[in-house]
């Protein structure tokens, strides 16, 4: 159409918080708002909202809040029972409005949301006298003016019970400022006209010092109790000045009367009505400040107000701060690295939830505009849904033409504008497997007989366990967790027992939930473990430490076992056989210290930076090609040291005397280096030890998948693989073979460390150079070695590159990706990684 602006096929997304939902949370919102509103659902409350910078923890906050303003007017509006999803009730407040003659005429609002940002405040004064401000003027936004002026009214006559101690007090302070004004106009005015009309310059000096008296004497009552009253009826503490001239000497009586002061501010403003609070982005200023901002925060919950806080922050930013404030103190404690700011967050964060990941298709809603007038139903992909798959044929060529094609699954759901929930139109058929989730006496009884042993009997955790349980049983509503096909084993499918082993679990053993992440089988292993009813000895190292822990295997063996034989039951108990993404997605994983090694730092040994490796479990491998095939467990035994960056031409001079590089420069890596070369190297490094060594091929992927079962160490998103590779840009082995010559003539290594690490704090494990690892290269996994050791067996000549290089497609960067060369071949953009034992 004439005169109309089209749309640019480069138009700039625009990086701030979305109150509409794009990325699938709306599921998760509203359970999450029935959760913290139902009638149950008791002050203190602290939610955290958790994930990285840009996972979209604002826009979450922000749905949540409208989502509680929406309930509220459902509420005012006498709505009665809401409905979500046809099966969890929100019951309705009998007393929405309150007792008195202005709250009969002017009716409260049951809930209130409130917005902070406290990052742009200093220190804990300033934040708690910025904090009141704020909390009163948005509070006063969502308030009519007869409210409102009611809540004016009300809050000072309650600062002058504060400052004057008793309705006593006020009283008397009243008549007294009364009886003065009177006592001014009625006679010390006219006595001062007489005297002024009669007086001379010959009377009596001594008149004049009495006529004075009499006019004084009421002036000063005057002064001082409306001095009183200005004070209280404006502001008590001066907040306003407070927040950009903190007076220190006055601290101690500052924090003694704030807390005071702020539940008259709620009784005032809000009355019994609910006020939740949504503070954000308290990670986003400096690490030591966004410590002192939490202890702050901590300090300003109590146990008297109606308030909800829900904070959202990266928990491992606010522990290294935390750390790092109390460096000295952690010292003399029996606690490691961010433990201690672990166990910090969880004294006043009653409720974890970390930000869901969004599905690759709801990131096509980026790119997607439609007029939603026209479309008022149109429906999206359920959240449990994956949208795409990949099938490609196997090439062992580090370089070499692969065709790869993407099949969209085009399953598609109809259903209703709640569209992300799973529960829809077309699979209404389906088992809704949540029969056990009603919460009577005797199914409460069996979960807290089953899990309180496993928490100690600690009555603190036990309320801990009750809150989570009852706060994932709502999510799993929403998402579909319950939801199964009619021909799935019940086995298969989770039920709330299931679901309440699994908090104890996230709740008691972190780390295994942690471990969890990158091996999905391990608590199938030690299920079936504890069901073995011999308790033969278990051969697996890495499991030991988990088998030895009786409480972790009493659990597990909760309704599974009775009497020493199999239980019928056990089906509706076992955690086998049971898909934990939906969990894993919004559970917050404490990662060990300094990347899990319980102990280990990064060195800098001959010049060489390492980075400490953890001993776990994990999956090697994809389905994606035949020589990645089949995906399998390994079991790597012991901690080790991996090279932080590639080795760098000037490490490798120190040590040979001579740089065969192609690409000439100290900090870019080697290249043109065989696997003979590098075991020169490393033998003339050893000096006759065997302190180093090159990584194994599993020991490599495990490194670079750093707990990840993603394509890339970041994630499964191709498109953000230039912030963590040098790479020759093209995504398909098609379009590289299209550029081959100008990939050769433009490209070349790079610098090591430009690119972001991985999360374990390695850099360039995706492209750069390729590196070579110890095993001799074969056409699979099968018969590969479970112990994370090197395959130096069988016929090939070849030797294995891992990695990826700047003259590399994207799909020869993913972690799994793997290749072979003859190890006296040196190629300019081969070069390797050292590991070096504890």
């Amino acid at each position: 159409m004439a005169g109309e602006k089209s749309k640019s096929p480069f138009e700039c997304l625009n990086d701030v918080a979305a109150e509409k939902d794009i990325l699938g949370f709306k599921p998760y919102v509203e359970a999450i708002a029935e959760f913290l509103t139902a009638e149950g659902t008791k002050p203190p409350i602290t939610l955290s909202i958790e994930g990285q910078w840009g996972c979209g923890k604002s826009s979450f906050m922000k749905q949540l809040k409208d989502r509680i303003r929406e309930l509220n007017d459902l509420e005012t509006d006498n709505l009665g029972t809401i409905e979500a999803n046809g099966h969890i009730d929100i019951e309705t407040n009998s007393e929405i409005t309150g007792s008195g003659f202005w709250e009969s005429l002017f009716p409260k609002k049951k809930y209130f949301a409130v917005w902070f940002n406290c990052w742009r405040y200093e220190k804990e004064d300033e934040l708690w006298a910025a904090f009141a401000l704020h909390f009163m003027e948005q509070l006063s936004e969502q308030l009519s003016w007869e409210r409102r002026l009611w809540a004016q009214l009300k809050l000072r006559l309650l600062r002058l019970e504060f400052k004057w101690k008793s309705k006593n007090s006020i009283f008397t302070h009243i008549v007294l400022f009364i009886f003065a004004v009177w006592f001014f106009i009625d006679y010390s005015i006219p006595k001062f006209m007489v005297f002024l009309s009669s007086y001379s310059i010959d009377g009596s000096s001594g008149s004049l010092l009495i006529t004075l008296t009499k006019i004084i004497a009421p002036i000063l009552p005057i002064l001082y109790v409306g001095k009183d009253i200005k004070d209280v009826v404006g502001n008590p503490f001066n907040f306003s000045k407070f927040v950009s001239n903190p007076n220190y000497k006055e601290h101690i009586s500052f924090i003694e009367h704030f807390h005071s002061d702020f539940g008259k501010i709620i009784e005032s403003y809000a009355g019994s009505s609910r006020v939740y609070v949504f503070v954000d982005d308290l990670d986003r200023c400096e690490v030591p400040k966004a410590a002192e901002l939490m202890q702050a925060l901590n300090l300003m919950i109590s146990d008297d107000t109606n308030v909800y806080f829900s904070i959202g922050m990266d928990r491992k930013v606010i522990s290294a701060g935390l750390v790092a404030k109390n460096e000295k103190v952690i010292g003399y404690l029996d606690v490691e690295g961010l433990e201690y700011g672990d166990d910090y967050i969880e004294k006043f964060i009653q409720l974890p939830f970390k930000v869901p990941s969004p599905k690759s298709v709801d990131f096509l809603k980026f790119l997607t505009s439609f007029d939603e007038s026209e479309s008022p139903s149109k429906s999206s992909e359920p959240v449990d849904k994956s949208g795409i798959s990949e099938d490609s044929a196997p090439d062992k060529s580090p370089e070499g033409d692969v065709e790869s094609s993407l099949n969209k699954n085009n399953e598609q759901e109809t259903g209703t504008d709640d569209s992300n929930n799973v529960v829809t139109e077309s699979n209404k058929q389906e088992i809704r497997n949540y029969k056990d989730c009603v919460e009577d006496f005797e199914t409460s009884k069996i979960i807290l007989e089953m899990v309180a042993p496993a928490l100690d009997n600690n009555p603190r955790r036990i309320k801990q366990f009750i809150n989570q349980f009852r706060f994932q049983r709502t999510i799993g509503y929403n998402t579909g967790l319950f939801c199964y096909g009619e021909d799935t084993d019940p086995e298969n499918m989770w039920n709330c027992k299931k679901l309440a082993k699994f908090v104890a679990i996230s709740i008691q053993w972190n780390l295994l939930i942690s471990a969890l992440v990158s091996n999905s089988k391990l608590l199938d292993q030690l299920q079936e473990y504890a069901l073995k009813l011999g308790n033969e000895d278990n051969e697996n190292e890495y499991l030991k430490k988990w088998t030895k822990d009786e409480k972790l295997i009493g659990l597990l063996k909760y309704g599974c076992v009775e009497e020493g034989n199999l239980s019928e039951e056990k089906a509706n108990y076992t955690l086998s056989g049971l898909d934990f993404s939906k969990l894993l997605q919004i559970s917050p994983v404490v990662a060990p210290p300094e990347g899990g090694t319980f102990g280990l730092s990064p060195i800098t040994v001959d010049g060489i930076e390492f980075i400490p490796i953890p001993a776990e479990d994990f999956m090697m491998g994809s389905n994606e090609y035949d020589d990645e095939k089949p995906v399998h467990n390994v079991n790597i035994e012991n901690p080790f040291y991996l090279g932080k960056y590639p080795v760098t031409q000037e490490q490798w001079e120190k040590v040979m005397g001579s740089n065969p590089s192609h690409f000439k420069g100290n900090n870019l890596p080697v290249d043109s280096v065989s696997w003979d070369d590098v075991q020169e190297f490393i033998n003339k490094l050893n000096k006759g030890t065997d302190n180093y060594r090159l990584p194994s091929e599993a020991e490599w992927e495990y490194a670079c998948r750093a707990r990840t079962n993603t394509k890339y160490s970041f994630g499964d998103d191709e498109s953000k693989l230039g912030d963590y590779a040098w790479y020759s840009g093209y995504a398909t082995s098609e379009e590289w073979n299209q550029n081959i010559d100008k990939i050769r003539k433009e490209g070349s290594t790079h610098p090591v460390g430009q690119k972001k690490p991985n999360p374990w704090g390695l850099y360039d494990m995706h492209g750069n150079v390729w590196e070579w690892v110890q095993d001799k290269y074969h056409g699979n996994y099968e018969g590969a070695p479970p112990d994370g050791s090197a395959w130096e067996d069988g016929d090939s000549s070849k030797r294995v590159l891992r990695g990826g290089s700047w003259f590399s497609d994207a799909r020869h960067c993913r972690s799994a990706s793997r290749s072979g060369l003859d190890p006296d071949d040196r190629v300019y953009y081969v070069g390797f990684r050292l590991l070096r034992k504890p």
